[in-house]
């Protein structure tokens, strides 16, 4: 234990108190808060400067530290009298000790314990002469039945076994200044007094002085008001521009009403809090109104708080029009993968938006466009989910279904050029069964564009001897392996795309179903016209022998464009 000894700033002897102190750096934390750091100015005697008020301080505390003040009454022996005590007139009632100049908005916090201290009361109080009001009701006792708002703390609770600190308040400055504890009671020679004083400088932004404050795209702004003096409204206004999301939170006390606003349109309003996502589409500027109660009483106390925190994020590519996602090429799903969101920084349970460039496009071209995600639920979301086909304006030209995908055709009356899938779903959360952990809070989302009448001819082609295939033979067991087959696939000349996706949906007519199958046992009786093969083979059955079967094989990147190859089944060669 590291012992401190307080000045003497009075050389006149009286009866008189006598009280000693020393520093505990041992002392046990009451809490979270008891542990931060704080700074103060050095101590200055008011009395030397004029603009100071003159006040006898006997010492200045030191933030942060933990002090234990004794108690000893002066006898009238000068000779005994310790340099290392603080000497008080016998009808001095307070003790005055400097804690520094802070700007309005500090936030001061007193822990205490006393004992044996009649009629105890720690104030705050301003070179000014004002009081500082506690925010926390002073405690129920024998002589109070009520809880009642004070400009002071009232130690009542004492300490528990470890020291812990069991009593504490909050003070908050409305004013730049000099401020001081000031102890008050009656002492006697068995009183004392362990203290700790911790102080966040400008802590609160706001004070209440005006209706109106700004805070920054990524900011944190607290407030705090007094009640009976507050305005009926404060607006805090933020902006953001293209390419940022912001969240926004709020959280406050005494606070009936939070209302967000885009210049005079309403966007959402709580009676509790804020907690959304906003993405501007250009430059836009948001207003926080915020209403506190309207009168102070025995339940509220004397202030309202709150805390506007807004986090701003560079969009990925492809969340926002200026910079989109783009396909490849028609017939070939394209994936985006965003960030995992664990920590919920992207916040894809509130919002998922995409705008992916689906190609350049001329008067009467027809397109076919599917859109789906995976690891987020498509349902029990917030509807509609946005399906929007935007033109090079952001113009919205069409739509398709969220479920089904659909068709969209470039008529007369729209703009050539480049074309957009713009995608929006709000409150689709996380999927958590059956989802690898590599990808539990991982949004991949998928777009599939086809072109009907992109091709000129598609056939079936044989690389070793560079001829069309029309006709093949196999035999009784033999495997069709999808990936075997290659094709000749020709554009018209007035396609945009340089490369097309290859991939092949695969169909056999009902009538060959007999002859050609698999392990999924496809059945011609449950068969209308054709059945697409969802595996990657077939098989050649005995049913077949002497009869030609049909494979067909459609363009994924072109569904319109089909072909035909038929296959005569012979008996399998004996070894």
């Amino acid at each position: 234990m590291q012992f401190k000894k307080f000045l003497s700033l009075s050389a006149a002897l009286f009866m008189s108190v006598a009280m000693t102190a020393c520093g505990d750096d041992s002392g046990s934390s009451a809490s979270s808060d008891e542990d931060s750091s704080s700074s103060v100015p050095s101590f200055r005697s008011s009395s030397s400067l004029s603009t100071r008020a003159d006040i006898d301080y006997k010492d200045t505390i030191k933030l942060g530290d933990t002090l234990r003040l004794y108690v000893d009454l002066f006898k009238g022996d000068s000779s005994k009298m310790d340099e290392s005590e603080i000497y008080l007139d016998s009808s001095a009632t307070t003790l005055p000790m400097y804690l520094g100049e802070f700007p309005k908005g500090s936030r001061i916090k007193v822990y205490a314990t006393t004992s044996k201290i009649k009629n105890e009361a720690i104030r705050i109080k301003s070179e000014y002469g004002d009081y500082l009001q506690a925010t926390k009701a002073a405690p129920k006792t024998a002589d109070r039945k009520d809880s009642v708002y004070r400009n002071a703390l009232i130690p009542s609770y004492g300490a528990d076994t470890s020291a812990t600190f069991r009593d504490s308040n909050t003070f908050v400055t409305f004013s730049n200044n000099h401020y001081y504890i000031e102890v008050e009671g009656k002492f006697n020679d068995e009183s004392s007094l362990r203290l700790k004083v911790q102080v966040d400088s400008a802590y609160y932004k706001y004070t209440g002085e005006d209706e109106k404050v700004s805070m920054k795209m990524s900011d944190t702004l607290r407030g705090i008001l007094l009640i009976d003096n507050a305005p009926k409204e404060v607006s805090i206004a933020f902006s953001a521009s293209e390419g940022y999301s912001v969240n926004l939170t709020t959280v406050g006390e005494n606070i009936i009403l939070y209302k967000l606003t885009d210049g005079d349109k309403e966007l959402g309003s709580s009676k509790t809090n804020l907690d959304t996502m906003l993405v501007p589409n250009d430059s836009v500027n948001w207003s926080i109104k915020i209403k506190p109660e309207s009168f102070s009483s025995i339940w509220t106390g004397p202030f309202a708080t709150f805390e506007a925190t807004t986090k701003a994020r560079e969009l990925e590519q492809g969340e926002y029009f200026s910079k989109p996602d783009s396909i490849k090429y028609p017939g070939e799903a394209y994936e985006r993968t965003r960030p995992k969101d664990d920590i919920g920084i992207y916040k894809y349970n509130l919002r998922q938006e995409q705008f992916v460039w689906i190609g350049d496009y001329k008067k009467g071209d027809s397109l076919i466009i599917n859109h789906w995600i995976a690891n987020y639920s498509d349902s029990n979301y917030t509807s509609p989910v946005t399906y929007e086909i935007l033109d090079k304006d952001k113009k919205v030209q069409g739509s398709i279904s969220s479920v089904y995908g659909g068709s969209f055709k470039v008529t007369d009356k729209m703009p050539e050029g480049p074309y957009y899938l713009h995608y929006l779903r709000l409150n689709s959360n996380p999927l958590d069964r059956g989802i690898p952990d590599s990808l539990l809070y991982v949004l991949q989302l998928y777009t599939m564009v086809q072109q009907p009448g992109l091709l000129k001819s598609m056939n079936f082609f044989d690389l070793e001897n560079e001829k069309v295939l029309e006709k093949e033979i196999y035999a009784v067991g033999d495997t069709l392996r999808f990936k075997d087959f290659t094709f000749q696939m020709n554009q018209h000349s007035s396609s945009n795309w340089k490369e097309i996706g290859s991939d092949i949906d695969w169909f056999v007519p009902c009538a060959s179903l007999d002859f050609l199958n698999n392990s999924s046992n496809y059945k011609a009786s449950a068969c209308d016209g054709e059945q697409e093969i969802s595996s990657d083979y077939l098989i050649v059955l005995e049913n077949g022998i002497g009869n030609t079967a049909e494979l067909i094989a459609q363009s994924v990147a072109d569904p319109s464009m089909r072909d035909t190859l038929k296959i005569s089944i012979i008996t399998k060669a004996e070894d």
